[in-house]
This record gives C-alpha cells, structure tokens and sequence, in this order.
C-alpha cells in the first residue's frame, strides 16, 4: 500500500489525475501478454471462458486505478473533465462488474486505452502546450 508523503492518508492504488492516468495506462501493456494466455484459457474451456470474461478480468485490475481519479474543479466542465469522467465510468463498468449482461470486446480495450491517450492530449493542451503523440 503507498503512503502519501505530503498528508499521511494511504490509497491503495493512486490517487489523483496524472497519477491515475499513468498507473491505468501501464496496463495496456499487460493486456498484450494477458490477451494470449486468456485465448489459452478459452482453447481449453470455450464455455467457462470468453473474449468478455477476459476483458472483464483485465479491467478488473486496470480501472482500480480510476476509483481515486480527481479532475481540478475547472475542468469539471470542460470537454477534459467530461472525457476523464467518461473513462472512469467505462473502466469502473467494464472491470467491476457494473456491465449489467453486456458483452465486452478488444474494441472496448482499445477504446479505453485511446480515451486515456486523447486525455493525456488534452491536458497537455489546457496546459498551454503543443502535444505530439509521436510514432512509438
């Protein structure tokens, strides 16, 4: 469990806005390695196991990350605090069991991971900079 230096209260996985953004995205990387040992998995056992259990699974970890994401109140309502809000919904949806009989794709994975990119441009934006996402 991280301790926050600064006022001494404990969060289990990030609190805050860059901070949240940068622990979801790392899993992006995991979801590559995960997504060939899940297809293992469904070879195995088709009817316990498919593509949006596997997703599910996936953001059950990644979206933790997202419980805690705070957008600065001047951004509430701006397109950047709408989109963050539209993440935080969609992660928390699919990973945590909120997806009411909803089937989930790698489209949806892809999809929550642009959205987090397209934040990241955005508040590069609000900050006066001139962002490139940049080839690799």
């Amino acid at each position: 469990m991280a301790v926050n230096k600064e006022d001494n209260m404990e969060s289990e996985f990030g609190k805050g806005l860059v901070i949240c953004l940068v622990k979801f995205a790392e899993h992006r990387w995991r979801w590559q390695k995960q997504k060939r040992h899940y297809k293992e998995m469904r070879q195995k056992s088709s009817d316990l196991f498919d593509e949006s259990r596997a997703v599910e699974m996936h953001f059950n970890g990644a979206s933790d990350h997202l419980y805690e994401i705070e957008v600065p109140k001047e951004w509430k309502r701006k397109q950047l605090g709408k989109k963050i809000k539209e993440l935080q919904d969609f992660g928390l949806e699919m990973g945590h069991g909120f997806n009411h009989g909803k089937v989930w794709t790698e489209v949806d994975v892809d999809k929550a991971y642009t959205m987090c990119q397209e934040i990241a441009l955005l508040i590069d934006k609000e900050l006066g900079l001139k962002p490139l996402m940049g080839e690799w």
